[in-house]
């Protein structure tokens, strides 16, 4: 008769360290994300790439501001942020987007979805904390405002189509997230999207090559994101890399 309280301490103990085990292999969170970044959003079919300024504050607020048209729109509140397993997560109620961000990462991103769409966005530390004005304000008027100005492109370098893909007929597709340096250099560039590996040192390279304009004596580095078709024709027998 003994057997079943044995029995039942035996299996509450399994149970007790099977939580321990789960709650030691949880993802523990290495990023800080409070602070004004700089971000671009991305995978809008209407929009294209957009640039957002977030400030990310202590309390759980959010706040983001938008560059339209050569200006920087004032704070407009999201939902209050928070994390879950290493994953912070919060809504733009505006445009209806939940935004996700793993924070094992070394920069601030992820990807965000609605209903019927699915983009990314990917962030870099603001070189202020300085907010925009209730107003909105001009590019180019302050340091901030430069953070906020659309990357334009010097020199785009195309990947090389691998030879292995071209004989196993292969296609893909891969989205490459990165930063651009006040000299206009692409530095840490990260593969944040990729269909097929054979593709991955192809775009690095390319991304290596590549230049945007300079903008000399920034301090902070400006975040950007390029996309790639990788696809075969199989009429005229070429391949190429699109974006």
């Amino acid at each position: 008769m003994r057997a079943l309280p044995v029995l039942a301490t035996l299996l509450l103990g399994a149970c007790f360290a099977a939580q321990v085990q789960a709650r030691k292999n949880r993802p523990v969170p290495t990023l800080d994300p409070v602070g004004s970044w700089t971000c671009v959003v991305y995978g809008h079919p209407a929009f294209g790439d957009e640039r957002v300024l977030l400030d990310v504050a202590r309390d759980g607020t959010i706040r983001a501001a938008h560059e339209r048209d050569g200006e920087i729109s004032s704070w407009v509140a999201l939902t209050s942020w928070y994390v879950d397993d290493a994953t912070m997560t919060f809504t733009d109620p505006h445009s209806g987007r939940g935004y996700e961000a793993d924070l094992t990462f070394e920069t601030l991103g992820g990807k965000w979805r609605t209903p019927t769409l699915l983009g990314g966005w990917w962030c870099g530390r603001s070189g202020t904390d300085v907010a925009p004005k209730n107003e909105k304000a001009k590019l180019g008027t302050a340091k901030l405002q430069s953070e906020m100005l659309p990357l334009l492109p010097s020199f785009t370098a195309t990947p090389i189509y691998p030879i292995k893909a071209i004989r196993g007929a292969k296609q893909g597709r891969a989205v490459s997230c990165f930063f651009v340096d006040a000299e206009g250099n692409v530095v840490q560039p990260e593969i944040v999207e990729l269909s097929d590996e054979i593709f991955r040192a192809p775009i690095l390279n390319a991304l290596a090559r590549s230049l945007y304009q300079a903008l000399p004596g920034e301090e902070a580095l400006r975040p950007g994101c390029r996309s790639f078709r990788c696809r075969l024709e199989p009429l005229a027998g070429d391949a190429s890399v699109v974006e």
